[in-house]
């Protein structure tokens, strides 16, 4: 009896989640071109939490800094057979994890030099007919008072 009613406790409490989080296929509209444009997964950004604060490009720091030294991380592969298809390119760039990894390296990187916030965070992707490639900059700084 106590284990049906905890698989029946389960079972609710998962259908009970999951009306909230479905991985699943939604639509937005396109108001720049008009229709809709079509999102798989979620829908949002799991954050990632760094030991020092990440200032993206488009974004202020929240304080005053002085500037400690810009650092680089790029690199480029040759495309895999999966990317190619009668062709033509299927996609590009970094999967997120791979993008996350990097973003962690450069947070490290900045920790050594002593920062306490990597801002103008960017990253790039390019692709040639045999490659793909990417680029993240940052500016590893440190907050002063003022």
């Amino acid at each position: 009896m106590i284990q049906k009613a905890c698989k029946l406790l389960l079972v609710f409490s998962v259908v009970g989640c999951s009306k909230y989080v479905k991985p699943s296929t939604y639509y937005s509209n396109d108001f720049k071109n008009g229709g809709v444009e079509r999102h798989d997964g979620l829908g949002f950004e799991v954050p990632v939490k760094y030991d020092i604060d990440v200032v993206y490009f488009n974004e202020k720091p929240k304080q005053s800094y002085e500037d400690i030294e810009t650092i680089k991380m790029s690199g480029e592969v040759p495309l895999e057979d999966k990317q190619l298809q009668n062709g033509k390119m299927l996609y590009r760039g970094n999967h997120q994890d791979k993008k996350q990894e990097i973003l962690r390296q450069m947070v490290d990187k900045a920790k050594e030099l002593g920062a306490t916030a990597l801002i103008d965070v960017k990253y790039s992707v390019y692709s040639t007919q045999t490659a793909n490639g990417f680029t993240f900059t940052g500016k590893a700084v440190r907050y002063v008072l003022k």
